[in-house]
């Protein structure tokens, strides 16, 4: 075809035109790589179809896998259908037999459907490995009639063909029937070019030839294992001659380690196996003990019957001492380059090329085959614009010296963000000491230069902190001595940091009552059990002479080993805030106070307004003795009681609560200069507890309670007697619940306290129809539903007079 020549990816080749068919000659795996992965490559980014027949010598995941680490964007092109790989089985046998129309039906209407589908052609690989004898016939013509046909088509096609499974014959039939021919001597490819022309007795005289010259050992030996041909590879391969081993058994070379092992392998061949590229121990003459790579393949006669098996030997002893030595290399070095995130190149500055290794992707963004196109224009393009001059003119000096180079750049990746990267490697020169290249190492800093941007960030912070700080900041060594103070050092203590630093002393300076306190928290601190950190205020006393107040906090920075390396934390002056504290403090105690008095003083109102009131009644003859006066009289005392509540919280210490034992002795005190009157001979015994403080919640009910029993005792238990006496006790007492629940102790946090209040007398007693329950009285009704307001339990005595005791508990 007249058309522009296509890119065949191989080397050895160089640009073909459609319509080409030609082959490849393989005996391992890795040869066959050699050819199809760059002949793919090239394939698909010249946008063209392609498709892989494979077999048993190359496996479709195998070849996916093999593809996808040369071609990075290998799963994209097979997503996208570019690329097919077909069994060979369901490509040349898809009915059970091999149909050569049909086959070639099935390539042009894959052409048809990729050139529908936009692509420039087809590129099709064809493997034999798979291929039958019986076959053979039928599929030399197929690839005859292929020949004649895809030179006017948008097609180029390769066969390959295991040397192991041709014979000298089939070799020529198949270079006869391609345009040239691919065969690997002295490990470079060859183009072997074909003529119909030509003998076909050449044709069997050069393979010959590079089969005796072969570096290899080439070796046939009979089904019972005798040795029958041994070409000059297999002479410096295992260092006998022919003449020594000819007609000589084969497991001469066998290791004594391997005893049979190569009669197994024979028997796998006679079942009709082929085995290529197996890794095993062979020996040498002189007793040493070779790694080599083994290809077994049946050589068959005319009619098709077994009669010898060829055996391939390459000597990999140095190859593997070798490919283990570089796997270590590289291993170690793909380890070091990778996770200190560098990447090592070799740049010439002739070709503008250059070649990379390391974490390429990692550092740049790009893949290796994208990195390995890019020249110089590249880089000076993503060289962010600010570092541009400093590359240009100070780098460019410096490889200009021809010596050692180190600098600091910023790049533009693939994604286009921008990392820091040094630059650092050694400028190669020509004997006239001009550059024409560089070896160098790209490094990513981006994480020490940002480190190192917001330490000088937060060092500027810290300027500006400390320049406008109010306050002290400080360190101490482990004996709490500063070892540095800065701030407001002399405005809130009088002396200068340096003044500390030198004869000063802290301590020297805490108000002597403040010392002890400091100390012990200090002690705090310094225990294992602390949090090592710690909030105090005290006072200091200032060098003119004021006392001032401070807060402390302070923090244990340690060592390793767990032992307090030093302290650290800030002091500052809150003497104006603990003033203000202790004014509004005054302030709160005055205004409740204050609040105090004026409910007394308001409760004293109503009582005399009750009293006047009760005056008014008592000028009344028809009402001196009735239970109006005796109305306002009792409700008069319920009031006193309350205002007396009052009067103690103001003139007490507390504002909230109430000590009550007080307040019992001066109610009872009012009670009885009110009601004894005639009877001076009733006396009172008061057993209360001290320093049982009540909340007002508590204290006004049961104020009222006391006031109506021991009133009541007054009016009515001691009528027409003598030698009155009226006993009141209160005190704490060990909780019923605590005893009924089977736990001892005291628990006051949890339950709260009980107290038991007692009011008894020696008088005539209740009368028996008194029904606590439901009392007909008025004193006792407000007793009973001030006890329930209490939640407390009320009980009642006869026994000699009358006894009250009322059990409620305070929270």
């Amino acid at each position: 075809m007249n058309e522009k020549l296509r890119r065949s990816g191989i080397d050895s080749i160089g640009d073909i035109s459609w319509g080409t068919h030609f082959c490849q000659f393989y005996q391992t795996k890795e040869d066959l790589i050699d050819i199809f992965i760059p002949y793919f490559k090239a394939g698909l980014e010249n946008n063209e179809f392609c498709i892989g027949i494979t077999s048993k010598s190359l496996e479709i995941e195998e070849a996916k896998e093999a593809l996808r680490r040369a071609i990075p964007d290998f799963d994209t092109y097979l997503e996208n259908g570019q690329i097919e790989l077909i069994p060979y089985t369901h490509w040349y046998f898809k009915e059970g037999n091999f149909d050569s129309e049909r086959v070639l039906n099935g390539l042009f209407e894959k052409l048809n459907k990729a050139l529908a589908n936009g692509y420039d052609g087809l590129r099709l690989t064809e493997c034999t490995f798979g291929l039958k004898n019986e076959d053979w016939n039928v599929f030399t013509n197929y690839e005859e009639e292929v020949d004649r046909i895809i030179e006017n088509y948008q097609i180029m096609v390769l066969c390959t063909y295991p040397l192991d499974n041709c014979n000298a014959v089939g070799i020529i039939d198949v270079i006869a029937n391609h345009r040239f021919a691919l065969i690997k001597r002295d490990g470079k490819w060859e183009q072997i070019e074909s003529s119909k022309r030509k003998m076909a007795e050449e044709n069997r005289l050069h393979l010959a030839s590079i089969v005796e010259y072969s570096n290899d050992a080439i070796i046939t030996k009979s089904l019972d294992g005798i040795i029958t041909s041994w070409n000059k590879g297999a002479e410096q391969v295992y260092g006998y001659s022919a003449k020594e081993v000819l007609g000589k058994p084969i497991s001469i070379l066998e290791p004594s380690i391997l005893v049979e092992e190569t009669e197994e392998l024979a028997e796998l061949i006679k079942q009709g196996d082929k085995i290529h590229s197996y890794d095993t121990l062979r020996l040498r003459k002189n007793n040493t003990i070779i790694n080599v790579s083994l290809t077994l393949s049946p050589v068959f006669d005319a009619t098709g019957k077994l009669t010898a098996i060829s055996v391939i030997a390459r000597d990999i002893t140095k190859s593997k001492k070798a490919e283990e030595e570089l796997r270590k290399s590289e291993e170690r070095y793909r380890i070091v380059t990778e996770r200190t995130g560098q990447v090592v190149y070799d740049y010439d500055l002739r070709t503008d090329k250059g070649n990379w290794a390391g974490a390429i992707e990692e550092v740049t963004g790009y893949s290796f085959e994208e990195l390995q196109k890019f020249g110089k224009d590249f880089w000076i393009k993503n060289i962010h614009r600010t570092d541009k001059n400093y590359v240009n003119e100070k780098s460019q000096n410096v490889r200009m010296t021809g010596g050692r180079f180190k600098e600091e750049l910023r790049l533009r990746r693939k994604d286009g963000t921008c990392i820091y990267i040094e630059n650092s490697g050694f400028c190669l020169t020509d004997r006239e000491g001009l550059p024409y290249g560089a070896i160098g190492v790209l490094k990513d800093i981006t994480s020490t230069k940002l480190a190192e941007i917001q330490l000088q960030e937060s060092e500027r912070k810290y300027r500006s902190f400390i320049n406008n700080f109010h306050g002290i900041a400080f360190q101490l060594d482990e004996d709490f001595v500063p070892i540095f103070l800065h701030g407001a050092v002399e405005e809130i203590t009088g002396y200068s940091e340096d003044e500390f630093m030198s004869w000063v002393k802290w301590k020297d300076i805490i108000f002597p009552e403040d010392l002890s306190f400091v100390l012990s928290e200090e002690e705090k601190i310094r225990s294992p059990q602390s949090t090592g950190y710690e909030e105090i205020e005290f006072r200091i006393k200032h060098r003119d002479g004021r006392i001032r107040w401070i807060n402390e906090v302070y923090q244990k920075i340690q060592r390793k080993d767990g032992k307090p390396e030093f302290y650290q934390g800030t002091i500052y002056d809150v003497t104006e805030r603990k003033e203000t504290e202790k004014f509004l403090a005054n302030v709160e105690t005055a205004r409740k106070k204050e609040i105090h008095h004026r409910i007394k003083n308001n409760l004293q109102v109503i009582s005399s307004l009750l009293d006047l009131q009760a005056e008014k009644f008592n000028n009344r003859e028809y009402v001196k003795d009735s239970e109006v006066l005796e109305a306002f009289k009792e409700s008069q005392d319920r009031v006193i009681s309350m205002a007396l509540i009052h009067e103690e919280l103001y003139k007490g210490e507390g504002l909230d609560t109430l000590d009550f034992s007080s307040y019992v002795k001066e109610l009872a005190k009012n009670l009885f200069q009110t009601y004894r009157l005639g009877n001076a001979s009733t006396s009172l015994n008061m057993n209360l507890e001290e320093n049982i403080f009540l909340d007002m919640d508590t204290a006004v009910p049961l104020g009222i309670i006391v006031n109506e029993l021991v009133s009541n005792s007054l009016k009515h238990a001691f009528t027409g007697r003598d030698n009155g006496r009226i006993q009141i006790r209160l005190c704490r007492e060990e909780s019923q619940k605590w005893k009924d629940n089977g736990v001892e102790g005291n628990n006051e946090d949890t339950q709260g306290v009980d107290f038991s209040l007692t009011v008894l007398d020696n008088g005539i007693g209740m009368p028996e129809g008194i029904d606590l329950e439901n009392p007909n009285s008025l004193g006792i009704q407000l007793v009973t539903t001030l006890v329930d307001q209490l939640e407390g339990k009320l009980e009642l005595k006869r026994d000699n007079g009358t006894e009250f005791t009322i059990r409620f508990t305070v929270a």
